[in-house]
């Protein structure tokens, strides 16, 4: 393990305490007594032990503490040769008696509270002289979960636990280990990458995407955006209907498009969904910089260009015919015409309008409230459309795509 031991000073501690100069002593009558008192019969063969393990002559200061162990009567007489036990033990890396002192101590009552911790604390490094891993890991789970621990200490736990299988500590652990960190700033990327692994090992998906939304109000990089907005490509009903918003969405997160998907892109908007100029938008500058370059890739500017002076010139009146009928499917698609020339307070005023008529389709409903709600985003109404993605439900993709609007727009605030 890398992380610091919590306890690991408190055998060093004991050492410091060994080595100085004043003996133990037993307890007379008159006069101050001794900080720590022991039996009569305990003191000498005791005090023996103490020089041999300072000299570290460790057979000599074996013999003398089985010696004072012999003549122990209190508690206390108990603990002091166990505190030398210990010394020897951790001087020695034997593991197993340190195990065995540390835990005589921490039951013997004669510890002040802060040296129970201490001595919690170094059970972590006593197993790993005694080459238990596993024991060292729960031993420091156990003392941070009743001391507590810093968030190092606690994504230590995590990644440890992450490295043995266990995924649903590992996934307890980084969760406190990042909202610890924030308390003082932003936890490192990599530990949202430990709780996203230790997530995905049990097939918890959505809160696979939990942490990574987590991640990306940290570090939105485009990335973690696009890792997180293609999700929606999984979902069961999701087709070609839905790739255009699957694009917007991305662009709006400033994922930039390979020049594949600007082509899917733009012939989406140009062929499939009527809408040259998101199709031109994409294109001209497209064309201009010699991205898209083929001859394929002109034919459609000039399509883009002849299609967007031809719309401009009905959609008004278009737009008003249609709200004076009852096809609210056909106004909705109205709507998002003026969505793509920027007119949003009109494009707010048709979606809405269609909504309330009331489209039959759900499919074709939620990617209405979809587009509502980037109009509202993009007029300003920030918190409008955040109450309207949260009414989108399809499982064609746009409520996934509802959500990283929302999630753009507070990290974009």
């Amino acid at each position: 393990m890398k992380f610091r031991l919590p306890g690991a000073t408190a055998i060093a501690a004991i050492m410091v305490a060994v080595a100085a100069p004043a003996p133990l002593a037993f307890g007379q009558n008159g006069g101050a007594p001794p900080a720590v008192t022991v039996s009569r019969d305990v003191v000498q063969p005791l005090n023996d032990g103490r020089t041999a393990i300072i000299a570290k002559d460790w057979a000599t200061a074996k013999t003398k503490l089985d010696a004072a162990s012999a003549k122990a009567k209190t508690p206390v007489d108990k603990s002091q040769i166990e505190r030398l036990r210990l010394v020897m033990a951790a001087e020695t890396k034997d593991g197993k008696q340190q195990i065995a002192s540390i835990n005589m101590l921490v039951a013997s009552g004669t510890l002040t509270p802060e040296e129970v911790k201490q001595y919690k604390g170094a059970l972590a490094k006593a197993y790993v002289d005694a080459g238990d891993s596993t024991a060292s890991l729960a031993a420091f789970r156990a003392y941070i979960d009743e001391y507590g621990g810093s968030a190092e200490q606690l994504i230590a736990i995590a990644n440890d636990a992450s490295k043995a299988n266990d995924h649903a500590t590992a996934v307890t652990y980084a969760n406190k280990a990042i909202a610890a960190s924030k308390a003082s700033g932003k936890p490192p990327e990599s530990w949202y990458r430990l709780l996203m692994r230790a997530y995905q090992q049990q097939n918890l998906t959505a809160e696979y995407y939990g942490a990574l939304e987590q991640a990306i109000a940290d570090y939105p990089t485009e990335q973690n955006w696009k890792l997180l907005i293609v999700r929606a490509q999984n979902e069961p009903k999701f087709s070609r209907a839905t790739h255009l918003d699957l694009y917007r969405t991305l662009m709006a997160a400033g994922v930039k498009l390979s020049a594949q998907e600007k082509r899917q892109a733009i012939r989406e908007a140009l062929t499939a969904r009527g809408l040259p100029n998101e199709a031109l938008e994409l294109l001209e500058p497209a064309v201009a910089s010699g991205e898209l370059s083929s001859q394929d890739d002109k034919d459609d500017l000039a399509k883009a260009k002849s299609g967007v002076t031809q719309d401009k010139a009905g959609l008004a009146k278009e737009t008003n015919d249609a709200l004076a009928r009852s096809d609210a499917a056909f106004i909705a698609k109205l709507g998002e015409a003026h969505l793509s020339y920027g007119d949003y307070a009109r494009a707010i005023e048709v979606l809405q309008a269609a909504l309330t008529k009331g489209i039959t389709n759900p499919e074709e409903a939620a990617f209405a409230r979809l587009h509502l709600g980037i109009a509202q985003y993009r007029a300003g109404q920030a918190d409008a459309a955040r109450a309207t993605w949260a009414e989108v439900k399809s499982d064609n993709g746009a409520t996934v795509l509802a959500q990283n609007w929302t999630l753009i727009s507070k990290v974009k605030a």
